[in-house]
């Protein structure tokens, strides 16, 4: 599923999560223009503007603290990604109504990995980021697939879709790790096995499981960033 405010397949433009692709989004900044009668900034406010500006384009980077967020879920749980510092965080971007999410979750690798990872102590966190009247975010939509597939993990709902643009969150699934430190480890795709088909030749890999491992073992992730798709 598409991200931001790129074309939906009908021809409409949406802020978040739209429709199964992987195109990249084209992003415009235009900066105020102001009055002929204000006057000049202090240093001081021209800084903190600096600043500010700068936190609002900033994106999660591999290898830099992840972007702290906070997030209500289906049941009206807010949650912060601070919250679970001290534990391994897999973010994963979702749409009720994106094939891939679905196969994943009926007979793909999520019908057991968040549960069982949870059991590992990995904390999963699930995020919808569709603009609040596309069809894949409502609540009542997410409930009854929630209820359908047994998901254990919190919903969380992004319908301004602030913090899909602060990860960068392209498609669904789009993954994302995050070690105990609060660092971001790696970001892509769930594993390189699209509707569970994988390329002549290749060895099926779930990237996130990987990743996991690989803090576990005290090593650097070997494979830290791939192309999400969805």
């Amino acid at each position: 599923m598409m991200f931001a405010t790129w074309r939906f397949a009908a021809g409409l433009t949406l802020l978040g999560l739209a429709a199964c692709g992987s195109s990249s989004p084209k992003t415009e900044t235009t900066a105020p223009v102001a009055a002929e009668s204000a006057k000049p900034a202090s240093a001081a406010q021209a800084a903190e503007a600096t600043k500010s500006a700068a936190a609002a384009v900033a994106k999660a980077e591999i290898g830099k603290p992840a972007q702290e967020f906070a997030l209500t879920d289906l049941d009206g749980k807010s949650h912060r990604l601070s919250d679970y510092r001290g534990k391994t965080v897999v973010l994963e971007w979702f749409s009720p109504t994106c094939p891939y999410c679905v196969y994943a979750y009926s007979e793909g690798p999520l019908a057991e990995q968040p549960e069982r990872l949870a059991k590992e102590g990995v904390v999963w966190l699930t995020v919808n980021s569709q603009k609040a009247e596309h069809k894949g975010a409502k609540p009542e939509l997410n409930k009854d697939f929630v209820a359908k597939h047994g998901l254990k993990a919190p919903m969380l709902m992004d319908p301004a879709g602030t913090v899909g643009r602060a990860y960068g969150a392209k498609t669904t699934p789009h993954c994302f790790v995050i070690d105990a430190k609060g660092v971001l480890v790696y970001a892509g795709g769930l594993d390189n096995a699209p509707n569970g088909q994988v390329d002549a030749g290749a060895q099926a890999v779930n990237y996130v499981d990987a990743a996991i491992a690989d803090l576990r073992a005290g090593r650097a992730v070997t494979t830290n960033s791939t192309r999400a798709y969805g």
